[in-house]
Parts: structure tokens; C-alpha cells; sequence
């Protein structure tokens, strides 16, 4: 489609999650080890400002003390992450070589608390702000918070294409349920291997 506008919209590429001594990184490295994560998330990046495409960052809350004192209805990953501290300070900061670009029109929305970048946020609002109409979902975790953003985004009716190797899980079972059975049959409109998108833009 001649008129889409496309937008790359990164997930949690956070300390705790990505960089070795992240909170959450023992849990995680297998998968991203096995799925090489970091390198393709970084292909991609690089790929979208070669041809001016804007990242939107979708991040979760950074903890600070107090975040859920006086919480009436907690889930288990408020309770969580209230007890590990995971992403306070340095661990809820995008990580060194993936920071937004202005001169890219690059966008760090608002955070969310729960999965989905799209609730209690803004992201959709600063999506709709430049027309965008496409966006190319990456990032942590795979079938928590990325396919969360994924089912809201069909939902709001923007064309989804979904990055199965620039991901993982909290272990590669979870990881290749979510991008082998789940992905392709919540109505996203493609599931596409770093390369393969990549190859496309180098067609543009």
C-alpha cells in the first residue's frame, strides 16, 4: 500500500532484560543466546533509520520506591517486580547502542505497568500524531509483552508485522509457542524473520 506509513516499535530493549548483568538476563540468555536477540534487534534498528522509518519505544515502568504501596488489585508481575526491584535506575534504561534518535524522528512513548504498550500510555496517540498505519513489533518479552502490544494493535486496526528471531522468552519453549503457534493465528498480518524484513527495505 502506496500510502502506509511504517513505524518499528521496540519493546523493553532494557538493562535488565538484554544487557549480562540485568536482573532479568540469567533467565532469559538462553533464549536470547539461542535466537541471537540482541544482534537482530540491532539489524533491525539499523535497517529502519537506513531509510528514515522512526522507532517507537514502548517501555515498562521504571521501579522507584513506593510504586505499589497503598495497590488494591496487584498482579503477579506488580508483586514481582516490587520484590526483585527489577527495572529501578540503570535496569529500566534502554540499552547502550539502542537509544532513540531525534534526528530520526525516534519516540519514547509512556511507560506501561502491565504488558501491553498500548494501555495506559500513549503510544497510540503519538502513532496516529505522524499517521502511522504499519508497525514492525520487536523486543522483549515474546508471548508477555510483545503479543500483548501485538493483539491491542490489531485491535486499534494498524497493520501488525511481527519479528520472530528479535525476541525471547523467559525460556525458548515459551519463546517458539509464542512466535511458531500463538503469533500466526492472532490476527497479526505477518510473522517475518529479521532478514527477511530487512531484504525488503533494501528493496524500497
Amino acid at each position: 500500500m502506496a500510502s502506509e506509513k511504517k513505524a518499528l516499535v521496540l519493546i523493553d530493549p532494557l538493562n535488565d532484560f538484554i544487557h549480562p548483568k540485568g536482573k532479568l538476563y540469567p533467565v532469559i540468555q538462553d533464549s536470547l543466546t539461542k535466537t541471537n536477540t540482541v544482534e537482530n534487534l540491532s539489524k533491525l534498528a539499523h535497517g529502519a533509520r537506513e531509510k528514515g522509518i522512526p522507532i517507537y519505544y514502548g517501555l515498562h515502568q521504571q521501579y522507584k520506591e513506593g510504586n505499589y504501596d497503598g495497590w488494591k488489585r496487584p498482579k503477579q508481575i506488580h508483586e514481582q517486580t516490587k520484590q526483585s526491584q527489577a527495572f529501578a535506575g540503570w535496569g529500566g534504561e534502554i540499552l547502550e547502542g539502542f537509544e532513540p534518535q531525534l534526528s530520526n524522528g525516534d519516540v519514547v512513548a509512556s511507560r506501561h505497568w502491565n504488558s501491553s504498550s498500548f494501555r495506559n500510555t500513549d503510544l497510540d496517540y503519538q502513532l496516529r500524531q505522524r499517521d502511522i498505519t504499519h508497525i514492525i513489533l520487536a523486543g522483549l518479552v515474546a508471548n508477555t509483552c510483545v503479543e500483548s502490544t501485538a493483539r491491542e494493535a490489531v485491535e486499534l486496526g494498524y497493520k501488525v508485522t511481527l519479528i520472530s528471531d528479535a525476541t525471547a522468552g523467559f525460556s525458548q519453549a515459551l519463546k517458539e509457542a509464542a512466535t511458531d503457534i500463538i503469533w500466526p493465528n492472532i490476527y497479526v498480518d505477518e510473522v517475518l524473520k529479521t532478514e527477511e524484513w530487512v531484504a525488503r527495505l533494501n528493496k524500497l
